[in-house]
């Protein structure tokens, strides 16, 4: 076990209690003891010291000359120099004094020297004369005259070549810190363009002074019903789980309680989040767009969008009501009373354009031959006051109109007497049949061989019917201000049409009368 003040390398005799008889080499500059306190590296210094029965421990001491750089480093912390030994080289052998008292020559007169200090000349002879000069005085001008000092100390070429390492070293890291500082300051302006953009965000407080702006962004009348819907929806939507996949599609346990969603304060107040939704429905906007002037981010607008069109399609469905026969006589207006009976439903067809599918076999389902291009189609039905009592799902535009009458349900909610006006594209009478309900169509175009034309019955007929069927096609025109109605509907948002629809017809119920009481 070594432990002392003295190195523990074979052939060193330095000790720290000796510095008189340290050996130093050209590369140390201060002679210390180092210990290893690593004691994995306490194994690896025992086999380079290669002693037999010793070994190293934390206090044994190895000199400065035995290591690389004069100590140890983290990249090279065991010592590596003379391990065996210092090999000494011979000392100079030297010269003979020279015995001057038998030398019998003429001493050699000394060639005079000239000094300059301070503007005196100065002759010095072979005899003393006494004067002192100062060379600190010669500084300035003849640093050579300074004596070396005493603090230079030659440096080996390994050391030179580690510092140059180390340099170089310090030079990358300095480029790393230069360009992380330009990346910092790259990220410090977006995020100050981002902060000046969110600051100037639309809310629906920058609209709501103008009703004119309201209808224009919303379909809405005014901004006084603006404030009612949303405070018919409020309540329920505190509790909205934002649509995130289908691992979102379950009831939460806060939803099921009835508290307020936990986590973090959501990006936009529920107003503006209603406001975002209306937007898209009655602009149409992209999802992007929509980002950039809520300042938010487009997965953001895609979560509001996919949660609240079904949510506002449950809550807005009571707007779009079948009315009773008394409710409908309430306001029933001059143009149906020349039909013996009530006219509970005016129908017709609407298709919305949809992208094009990319298999064969669903391009054929929703490819209309009326449009020429794939659509969606639904039926429409509205009161003889102009409201919509009815909206059927969508389906694809290759279907027929009877067989969405068929699908829908609206003949079951038809009474005995009731009558019901269509298109003469409405071959429907059969399934009205059953329900004692009356289908009132234009007559069509006969096909003998006598007469095309129709006779002076039939083509009043025909303008008595188109008068008041026309109201169906202006609540249609209602229904298509939405622009997200107008299409193309991107693929991924078919499944949330159904929703569109109710939504769009719940608002424009929300608008004037449409069909007056009086024509």
């Amino acid at each position: 076990m070594g432990g002392s003040d003295h190195c523990a390398v074979w052939g060193c005799d330095n000790d720290r209690r000796y510095p008189e008889r340290w050996i130093v080499k050209d590369h140390v500059k201060d002679l210390k003891f180092h210990s290893c306190s690593n004691k994995k590296n306490q194994v690896k210094w025992t086999e380079l010291l290669h002693r037999s029965d010793f070994k190293v421990t934390s206090t044994t001491k190895v000199c400065s000359n035995h290591f690389q750089y004069a100590q140890p480093f983290k990249t090279d912390p065991n010592p590596s120099l003379f391990l065996k030994g210092y090999d000494v080289s011979p000392a100079t052998p030297r010269r003979t004094p020279i015995d001057r008292t038998n030398i019998h020559s003429t001493p050699r007169r000394p060639r005079p020297r000239r000094f300059q200090a301070t503007g005196v000349q100065v002759e010095a002879s072979q005899t003393s004369i006494g004067i002192q000069v100062n060379l600190s005085d010669f500084h300035d001008e003849h640093e050579y005259a300074l004596p070396p000092s005493s603090s230079y100390r030659q440096v080996s070429q390994t050391y030179v070549a580690h510092l140059e390492k180390e340099l170089d070293s310090s030079k990358l890291r300095c480029d790393e810190l230069l360009d992380r500082l330009q990346t910092a300051k790259e990220n410090v302006r977006k995020l100050e363009k981002d902060l000046e953009a969110s600051s100037n965000k639309m809310t629906i407080s920058d609209i709501s002074g103008s009703d004119e702006l309201i209808k224009l962004y919303t379909g809405i009348p005014s901004y006084g019903i603006f404030k009612w819907l949303f405070s018919e929806v409020a309540p329920h939507a505190q509790n909205l789980h934002y649509f995130k996949g289908k691992s979102s599609l379950g009831d939460k346990s806060y939803q099921i309680n009835n508290h307020k969603k936990p986590g973090p304060k959501r990006a936009q107040t529920l107003e503006d989040e209603l406001l975002m939704t209306l937007m898209k429905l009655r602009l149409n906007l992209r999802e992007d767009d929509l980002a950039f002037r809520f300042g938010i981010g487009q997965s953001t607008v895609s979560q509001v969008l996919s949660t609240w069109l079904p949510f506002l399609q449950k809550e807005l469905d009571a707007f779009i009501n079948w009315p009773s026969k008394e409710a409908t006589l309430k306001y029933y207006p001059a143009c149906f009373h020349k039909y013996k009976g009530t006219v509970r439903c005016i129908i017709d067809c609407t298709e919305i354009q949809i992208e094009r599918p990319s298999l064969a076999a669903s391009n054929t389902q929703v490819y209309s031959q009326y449009k020429s291009r794939p659509t969606v189609k639904c039926l429409v039905g509205i009161t003889p006051s102009g409201a919509i009592s009815f909206v059927s799902k969508p389906v694809g535009g290759n279907t027929s109109d009877k067989k969405i009458v068929k699908m829908s349900g609206l003949v079951d909610l038809f009474e005995p007497g009731d009558l019901c006006m269509a298109d003469r594209g409405f071959n429907i009478q059969e399934l009205l049949l059953h329900k004692q309900v009356r289908l009132i169509i234009p007559p069509f175009q006969r096909t003998t061989k006598s007469t095309s034309q129709f006779t002076e019955l039939e083509d009043n007929k025909t303008k008595t019917v188109a008068n008041a069927r026309i109201h169906v096609e202006r609540a249609i025109g209602r229904l298509k201000e939405f622009s997200i109605l107008q299409g193309p509907i991107p693929l991924t948002m078919v499944d949330l049409m159904e929703s569109a629809l109710v939504v769009c017809s719940a608002i424009a119920n929300l608008q004037p009368v449409l069909v007056p009481l009086t024509s």
